[in-house]
């Protein structure tokens, strides 16, 4: 980067840093230390944009926890360096001084997805909040598009695996806290835990540790929980390195389980079925070896028991029977009911557009009735991506993101069988499980701009590019 350029982008950033410090001098100095904080490392991923990617790559979970009200949005980390990543990837492709050419096959289903967005824009009755949403729809499958180009060789996705891995432990050991803390009567301001997920509910606590929510958190977990398996059990001993140690890996794996359990999330556990199935299928000749059938059982005995014995920890034995009922039911409760109300409303919406849809974000503003006014508790969601996707931007935008599910999977398929790196297929069958568990819990919820999804799409495709490469090429 010129020297002209770096004062151009340091003078922007300091602006950015005074108006924030001006913005929230009245609330708190430790808000302007830590926008001073976030101005270094701006500077230091427009100096090395791959810095960026190994920071996204930690701060993934952090949704609520390490997030900040700005104008009645919310703004996390995670999005925030992303967002500066994506520019200092910018800055760079137009300097021309590094060729970003990683093939990415998702480009196109992507660009149909957004432009048929645009188009369902036409029926929009709140035209605000579907900008605002195709925005943030935009956003991360820019990022997503742009991880590839970065992760471009074993060393350095061997980094992005081990901070993921990493940032897992710690946030799953602030879940264990949040449970053990509410149990003892901590208040929420302590704990994190948001009022309708303390024990007053249940009598136990459902866990949400750093994410907005328990299925959010559930949902991130899905992915170092399907990258633990893998590595656990498609593993050879002759293999290259792994990011972590196999024990470190083993242990990161059963509190990822034990905290999703103990989320009591549904869709969730249908996530993790799915991925235990599926990993099951997959690596069928691994498990049927004694020692690694024997890693799964202990695996499985210790997460299960554990998660009962938090449960027992409460006082009350009638806690367990109302875990299991509360997991078990799927055809009464209130949330069960509000499913399915939303899930008839978007089959009539569907009715009424069915080819270019309602609008993208507009679900929420029609099913309300009040297309302008958001309730307290935020607009309703189909609670179901592919209905939602259907009903807001038509079968036209469903068929978009469908193609790019299958184009993901027949790429996949493609790469393992053209390659003969043991290390690499099995990563990549970890994330490929990964990404059909939380399509599997997508059945439950619907809200397309996670990040931590579209950064599982961009490493799949950059695993997928290591493997179909003859050499690896790095950027200096």
């Amino acid at each position: 980067m010129k020297k002209s350029t770096k004062i151009i982008l340091t003078f922007i950033i300091g602006i950015i840093a005074g108006v924030v410090s001006v913005l929230f001098l009245n609330l708190s100095w430790l808000i302007i230390f830590a926008g001073l904080v976030c101005s270094a490392i701006m500077l230091l991923i427009f100096k090395n944009p791959r810095a960026g990617i190994f920071l996204i790559a930690f701060l993934l979970p952090f949704e609520r926890i390490g997030s900040f009200e700005l104008s009645g949005i919310t703004i996390r980390a995670s999005q925030l360096f992303a967002l500066v990543t994506i520019i200092a990837w910018i800055f760079i492709f137009c300097a021309k001084k590094v060729n970003f050419s990683a093939r990415n096959p998702l480009i196109i289903p992507i660009l149909f997805l957004n432009g048929f967005s645009i188009l369902s824009m036409i029926n929009a009755v709140n035209l605000q909040r579907a900008v605002i949403i195709f925005v943030f729809n935009l956003f991360v499958m820019i990022f997503s598009i742009m991880l590839p180009n970065f992760i471009n060789n074993v060393k350095i996705l061997n980094k992005v695996i081990k901070y993921i891995l990493i940032s897992c432990l710690l946030v799953c050991i602030f879940g264990i806290y949040q449970f053990l803390g509410d149990m003892v009567g901590l208040p929420p301001e302590i704990t994190g835990l948001r009022q309708h997920y303390t024990q007053e509910v249940f009598g136990f606590p459902r866990i949400q540790s750093t994410a907005l929510e328990p299925l959010y958190f559930a949902n991130y977990l899905l992915i170092p929980i399907s990258i633990g398996i893998a590595f656990i059990i498609g593993r050879r001993k002759k293999e290259q390195k792994l990011p972590l140690n196999l024990f470190w890996i083993f242990i990161i794996t059963g509190l990822a389980c034990l905290n999703l359990i103990l989320t009591l999330s549904r869709g969730g556990f249908l996530g993790l079925l799915t991925i235990l199935l599926l990993s099951a299928i997959v690596f069928i000749k691994s498990i049927l070896k004694p020692s690694k059938l024997v890693i799964i059982l202990v695996l499985s005995l210790i997460s299960i028991t554990a998660a009962f014995q938090f449960l027992k920890f409460t006082g009350d034995e009638e806690n367990v029977d109302t875990f299991i009922e509360q997991a078990t039911t799927l055809n009464k409760g209130v949330g069960v009911e509000e499913r399915f109300s939303t899930y008839d409303q978007a089959i009539r919406m569907i009715k009424d557009h069915p080819i270019i849809g309602n609008g993208i974000g507009n679900f929420g503003p029609l099913f309300n009735r009040s297309p302008y006014h958001m309730p307290s508790e935020g607009w309703a969601i189909v609670n179901n991506e592919f209905l939602e996707l259907w009903a807001e931007v038509g079968l036209l935008g469903l068929l978009s993101f469908i193609a790019m599910i299958v184009l993901i999977v027949l790429r996949t398929a493609k790469a393992l069988i053209k390659s003969t790196d043991p290390y690499l297929k099995t990563l990549l069958l970890g994330l490929v499980i990964a990404f059909m568990g939380i399509m599997a819990q997508y059945q439950t919820f619907s809200i397309l701009y996670i990040l931590h999804i579209w950064f599982l799409v961009g490493l799949i495709v950059a695993v997928q590019n290591l493997l179909f490469a003859e050499k690896q090429i790095k950027i200096n």
